[in-house]
């Protein structure tokens, strides 16, 4: 019914059951009939496919409330993901302060995005509540600083980094 509807609207002819259905006309249609949404002083257009299940989610609304360049984020995520390929084997190969320090910052950004990202999926304000949301956070956010500083301690007071991975990788 509702893509009956979508197609008397949109002024889009259905094809006869016998003949195959374009795709490409379909999807001409289904972007000419758009749903846009207030939020605050900024508008959000979405197509019509795709509106009702952005809706049930909250974080979506709060992803362009905050103003935040999610892309921009994801990307950085990925070069230190891919920078932690490179940085295990030079510290276990050439185990300095400086690489030992790159390596040390390197994991606990992408241990603590990983639980950030977690916390966002699973500690939904609607769901969980303000205060257990923000703990959360803070629990993130502390987990974090006290894993780099004890990185920083087995770089500059032990014997480094790598000389730990290859000490645990000899148990």
């Amino acid at each position: 019914m509702l893509s009956l509807k979508l197609f008397r609207q949109t002024k889009c002819s259905m094809f006869a059951a016998q003949r195959p259905i374009s795709f490409n006309a379909l999807s001409k249609c289904v972007n000419r009939f758009n749903v846009t949404s207030h939020l605050g002083n900024k508008t959000l257009t979405k197509p019509l496919l795709t509106a009702p299940m952005i809706a049930r989610f909250t974080g979506s609304a709060a992803a362009v409330k905050t103003g935040k360049n999610y892309a921009s984020i994801w990307r950085t995520e990925r070069i230190v993901s891919i920078a932690l390929m490179g940085l295990f084997p030079a510290s276990v190969l050439y185990s300095s302060q400086i690489v030992d320090t790159l390596l040390a910052a390197s994991i606990s950004l992408h241990v603590y995005w990983g639980l950030e990202a977690l916390v966002v999926d699973y500690l939904r304000v609607p769901v969980v509540g303000q205060l257990a949301n923000k703990a959360g956070h803070v629990a993130v956010a502390l987990l974090a600083i006290v894993t780099l500083a004890g990185f920083l301690q087995v770089t500059f007071v032990g014997d480094g980094l790598g000389n730990a991975i290859v000490q645990l990788s000899k148990l």
